[in-house]
């Protein structure tokens, strides 16, 4: 395969085959993986953050309604 560099930037390069460009930048990769791996540990954590939040939301429901049906049963 033929490469050709791309004039005004010396990371991108033209494949003369295929007439495609091509990066060849490597750290800006790795930048961009870390960061998605990130971003994803991120969403993760939001989600799972919700998921305990809804299930906090639950058990205080249901210990509200224990609490109602325990002050009813007192008063009979």
């Amino acid at each position: 395969m033929a490469y050709v560099k791309i004039k005004d930037n010396d990371k991108l390069i033209r494949d003369i085959n295929s007439k495609a460009i091509l990066n060849t930048d490597r750290a800006g990769l790795e930048q961009y993986y870390a960061k998605r791996a990130v971003a994803k540990q991120q969403q993760q954590e939001q989600y799972e953050t919700k998921k305990k939040i809804a299930q906090l939301e639950q058990d205080m429901s249901e210990i509200k309604d224990l609490l109602k049906q325990i002050a009813m049963a007192r008063k009979s």
